[in-house]
């Protein structure tokens, strides 16, 4: 995409194709000495300039597009976010606004080296995954929430280190005054790993739920089930972390049918967070673009880039990040304009994640949770399908049902 950007727009004079950090300020300075003429030769490995439109641009294995890499994530400086809290500071709207600190700890996905996801166009052909250790997470966390005097941190990682919940976690809960943190997550997190990201300050994440269907979710190559998903749901109501998550829909081969089937329980579900229904995007480097024939797929970019680039079919492909597949009668559509009489399946899941969304409207969600008095069992269910609000359980059914632990949990 920054190759075919740099050969088909001459005013753009230099494109760093990868990552910066280790090369933006020679580049910059060699820029501000020669200009555009700096030689082919002479610019980094990555890096594309005007003597590359004459010369011919460099080749490497895989998209045989260089990339520039940044293997050491230790050594990396932390963001400095000190011009952008100075304009803060002087607006009309600053006690209005509540900013979270993006930082970063680590680079690709841990998961996608192994197994990656069919839809997944992140991190582009690179594979290789790298983070900074546990220790100096936690440190620069707090580091940074205290040069600038808020504790909302918003990781930008792809995914949770699979080492952060039980080595950089302690560090975090033993702070008089915890952080608010958000990280991106994979969904097969255990019980005590949900507790322990909320007792270190993680009050939001975004896990790759995507689907409440196990057959859908094989078919992304997830490596979760459908039951992990609502277990996550489950353990986040519970502890008081806020999640972020979405039904992925119109895969090559899913079944309509399996749609249909996840609308129908939706509605057992409206005391968990609902999450949204959004249609599958075609992303550049996903097995679906790089093996686009295996899937039964004819990709082209997406419409709307015509509206955008004065390009031609061949270029406009090299050029884009999204694609649609040209047989799919629906592409390019508003999920709302679908044939319901087509996708009766997805239509439900699209209504029922809609109600879901309405019962959380009000000011107290849904609530399906049982409480051990040591007598009897208190059950509480305020779902619209709920027979009874209110529930008791004694005897015999309450010694098969009793909770581990005495407290109020979430069913």
């Amino acid at each position: 995409m920054g190759r075919t950007t740099h050969a088909r727009f001459p005013w753009v004079d230099y494109v760093v194709s990868g990552e910066a950090d280790t090369l933006i300020g020679g580049l910059c300075r060699d820029i501000l000495t020669h200009g555009r003429d700096i030689p082919a030769a002479d610019l980094p490995f990555g890096v594309f300039g005007p003597a590359h439109r004459q010369a011919g641009y460099p080749a490497a294995l895989g998209d045989l597009v260089p990339r520039a890499v940044v293997e050491n994530m230790h050594a990396l400086p932390l963001p400095d976010f000190s011009d952008y809290f100075a304009e803060l500071q002087h607006s009309l709207y600053a006690d209005r606004v509540h900013p979270g600190l993006p930082m970063e700890f680590s680079r690709g996905c841990w998961w996608q080296r192994s197994s990656p996801c069919t839809f997944c166009g992140l991190n582009g052909a690179l594979m290789t995954y790298r983070q900074k250790p546990a220790a100096q997470a936690s440190e620069e966390m707090i580091e940074m929430s205290k040069r600038y005097g808020t504790s909302r941190i918003e990781a930008v990682d792809n995914i949770l280190a699979n080492d952060y919940v039980e080595k950089a976690l302690p560090r975090l809960v033993a702070l008089p005054e915890k952080l608010a943190i958000f990280f991106e997550v994979k969904a097969n997190l255990k019980r005590d790993e949900v507790e322990k990201l909320a007792a270190g300050g993680v009050r939001c994440i975004q896990p790759g739920i995507e689907s409440l269907d196990s057959r859908a979710l094989k078919l992304m190559g997830k490596g979760t089930t459908a039951a992990q998903n609502v277990q996550l749901l489950k353990w986040c109501r519970q502890f008081g972390v806020r999640v972020i998550w979405s039904i992925l829909w119109g895969f090559p081969r899913e079944s309509d049918a399996w749609y249909a089937q996840m609308g129908r329980l939706l509605p057992l579900l409206h005391h968990l967070q609902p999450g949204h229904a959004v249609r599958l995007r075609y992303q550049r480097f996903s097995l679906y673009h790089r093996a686009a024939d295996q899937y039964g797929l004819t990709l082209s970019p997406a419409a709307s880039y015509r509206y955008v680039y004065p390009l031609s079919e061949r270029d406009l492909a090299d050029q884009v990040y999204y694609f649609e597949d040209s047989e799919d009668d629906d592409a390019g559509r508003d999920f709302r304009a679908l044939d319901a009489k087509r996708r009766p399946g997805v239509q439900a899941v699209i209504q029922g994640m809609d109600a879901w969304a309405n019962a959380w409207c009000g000011l107290t969600p849904p609530i399906l949770s049982m409480r051990d008095t040591g007598d009897e069992i208190i059950v509480e269910d305020t779902r619209n399908v709920a027979a009874e609000r209110e529930q008791r359980v004694k005897g015999l059914a309450r010694e098969s049902n009793r909770p581990i632990a005495t407290a109020e949990i979430l069913l």
